[in-house]
């Protein structure tokens, strides 16, 4: 039986070389890739300059909404991507008033949310893939964090500028970890909230949630001067338990959490800019060990976390005033810490991960081709510490990375375009504590055909292979998994030899525009339909206990299964007609083991969803409805689920609302009813069910 996500505690798959490291490989990394990227920024400069002008791109049409993507690494207006890919800008993510960077995505066809109501504990699950087969970044920085049952998405909402959704495999860019896709995360910045002629401003608000009596505050100041530009925000969140749709509280829900962003850009000199950024934030609350499940006295134990997070990053860009070549080197650090303690018995446990990275990227236009070239490293160190008696041994280990990638998108002529995309992964992994090392390496190709007979029609075949590397805890976990009696524990194997997971996907995109056959009018429709065959899944196996003969209570590692085929398709429609807007979206997804044709689990339910909203102008009032349907998810032949299990269908109703009063445009209310029916109700998968009514509202005043 093959899993795809949380059900299985699925893991990574990349390829590695062996070669030796020393202790803190990070010391060495880190000189070598400041020497790149010195050679790197001095040849795109001189590159610069023997360049000549380059055709500037023709102006987009006049009235309509120009969207750039950073997910594809080209900064590409999104009509001109060849991917499948949501967008939402910080315009969307207010009208949510969203509790997790999963939930601004919701309403995205082919896009679910994982994890149940806990906010921290939430994930996405995009075609069918979730937990560490979809690849997450911040800022243009890498970030991953793999430890248990614990989260991996840190950054507030209240932090966001952008969100973009990258559905489909994309290794050939971002490297191990692209299976499913990618969620580029972009935070605030000045230029998100100052006018031109602004040279300083800022915002304070204060929101009111009444299904867990959650106070949230967020203020920012920011402003500009001469080539300078900077931003100073933060953001407190504190909440009791959360109230289920059938009026009971959820225990060990209640958190509070608080974070910092500040953001310094310097203009150095014509074309030229370096931008430094900090990210802190701090969580601190009582949670079971498994968020995403009920808590138990025996195995999901209630304890408290108390969780830090630092990321900080120094940008380096230099832009061709022609807009014919973009050069950016970015070097970054991550870092969390999670420090938990049983309520029980007062059992500590540390979990750490360190993170320093490059990512050294130029960008050419040459003769009406764009191109890519560039470098990526880093390097994590993983150290988690285990009390108690009989308790798993995670590795002390360190992980090293080094890449290469290129694309090319070139014109065939006047309707078509060729893109193309290699990227190569050298990969190793040593466990300290048990004087083990592995490496291997993998090759992420991708191709793409566009046609686009005119400006309004487009339509792509596309082909992309992707990978994920074996984690430090798949690879080298030992200790005591868990005991049946004094003496009788199952414990964890090392596997060393685990092999990456790959995926080829192979996809069909189009996409239509017809403005203008009335005047204030517009629609947009777009399609794609996907196979994606993953092989060598990567899941948990637990063999034994065993009574016959002499008693034998088992092992557990992580082992290669079978391989799996996952196909479906999203169909998104949006029409506009001056103040009034309207949203469509279908998603659906099938998946099966190759080999058994049993249903893999984690694949939503087929999805529906809409978004209707109306400007009133004079009145300066937004307001909007928004439906999603689920279907029942019977496709549940999967062998750990209870017979007894069921995902029924449901439909949820959600109000939203921004008023700006007349004559006092500083001040924004906005206004939210989610789960407006208080419909008690679980997603496909998730052990948990979801929030009941929330009513929120938040005051806004800029300055």
């Amino acid at each position: 039986m093959l899993s795809t996500g949380t059900f299985s505690h699925d893991t990574s798959h990349a390829t590695v070389h062996s070669r030796l490291k020393a202790n803190n490989p990070a010391t060495h990394l880190l000189p070598r890739c400041i020497a790149v990227a010195v050679a790197l920024a001095s040849s795109a400069a001189a590159l610069a300059t023997d360049s000549g002008e380059a055709t500037a791109k023709e102006d987009r049409e006049a009235g309509l909404e120009v969207v750039t993507v950073t997910a594809t690494r080209l900064d590409s207006n999104l009509d001109d991507v060849a991917r499948s890919i949501a967008t939402l800008n910080r315009m969307d993510i207010e009208s949510f008033q969203a509790q997790s960077v999963a939930q601004t995505l919701l309403y995205e066809p082919n896009i679910s949310v994982a994890g149940g109501p806990r906010a921290a504990n939430q994930a996405l699950n995009i075609r069918g893939l979730t937990g560490n087969k979809v690849l997450q970044t911040v800022d243009g920085a890498r970030q991953s964090f793999e430890s248990g049952h614990r989260p991996g998405y840190f950054l507030d909402p209240e932090l966001l500028a952008s969100v973009e959704a990258v559905r489909g495999p994309v290794s050939s860019l971002w490297g191990s970890g692209a299976l499913g896709g990618v969620v580029a995360q972009r935070t605030l910045r000045a230029d998100d909230f100052l006018a031109e002629e602004q040279s300083m401003g800022g915002f304070l608000k204060s929101g009111y949630n009444s299904n867990n009596s959650q106070q949230t505050t967020t203020a920012a100041l920011l402003g500009r001067q001469g080539g300078s530009d900077w931003l100073l925000s933060g953001y407190v969140r504190d909440s009791d338990d959360v109230t289920l749709g059938n009026g009971e509280r959820l225990e060990g829900s209640a958190a509070d959490t608080r974070g910092v962003l500040a953001k310094f850009r310097q203009s150095l000199g014509d074309n030229h800019s370096l931008e430094l950024i900090y990210r802190g934030a701090e969580f601190d609350g009582a949670v079971p060990s498994n968020g995403t499940a009920p808590i138990n006295a025996s195995s999901n134990f209630l304890l408290q976390r108390e969780q830090e997070t630092h990321n900080g990053s120094l940008e380096y860009r230099y832009s061709h005033p022609s807009d014919m070549l973009d050069t950016q080197v970015l070097l970054y650090t991550n870092r969390v810490s999670m420090d938990e303690r049983r309520l029980s018995d007062g059992r500590d446990d540390n979990t750490e991960l360190n993170t320093v990275g490059i990512n050294l990227s130029t960008r050419a236009t040459i003769g009406g081709a764009e191109l890519l070239f560039g470098i990526d490293a880093y390097e994590e160190s993983f150290d988690a510490r285990r009390s108690g008696l009989n308790r798993p041994e995670p590795p002390q280990a360190d992980t090293e990375v080094w890449s290469a990638y290129s694309m090319a998108q070139v014109p065939l002529g006047q309707s078509w375009r060729l893109d193309l995309g290699v990227r190569y992964d050298d990969f190793q992994t040593r466990a300290d504590n048990l004087n083990s090392e592995r490496s291997d390496d993998a090759l992420s190709p991708s191709a793409a055909l566009r046609f686009s007979p005119s400006d309004s029609l487009s339509i792509t075949l596309r082909h992309d292979r992707a990978f994920r590397a074996p984690s430090a805890e798949e690879l080298y976990s030992s200790g005591t998994h868990f005991c049946m009696g004094p003496g009788f524990c199952n414990s964890f194997t090392p596997n060393p030899d685990l092999d990456a997971e790959t995926a080829a996907n192979t996809e069909l995109l189009a996409t239509l525009e017809l403005p203008g056959f009335r005047s204030g009018h517009r629609l947009n429709l777009s399609a794609s339909v996907f196979e994606n065959k993953v092989d060598d899944f990567i899941e948990q196996i637990v063999r034994g206990p065993s009574f016959m003969g002499r008693p034998d209570p088992g092992n557990t590692s992580w082992v290669n299964v079978d391989a799996a085929t996952l196909r479906g398709g999203e169909i998104s429609a949006s029409y506009a007609a001056n103040n009034l807007q309207l949203r469509l979206g279908f998603g659906s997804t099938r998946g099966s083991d190759d080999v058994t044709g049993e249903d893999l689990s984690n694949i939503p339910a087929d999805t529906f969803n809409a978004d209707l909203r109306y400007q009133f102008t004079r009145q300066d009032i937004l307001t909007g409805l928004r439906f999603i349907h689920a279907r029942e998810q019977s496709r549940i032949d999967v062998p750990e689920l209870d017979p007894n299990t069921q995902f029924d269908a449901y439909s949820v109703v959600d109000l939203y609302a921004h008023w700006r009063p007349q004559g006092f445009d500083a001040l924004r209310i906005d206004f939210n009813v989610n789960n407006l029916g208080d419909r008690f109700y679980q997603r496909a998968w998730d052990q948990l069910p979801q929030a009941g009514r929330e009513v929120i509202i938040s005051a806004v005043y800029s300055f």
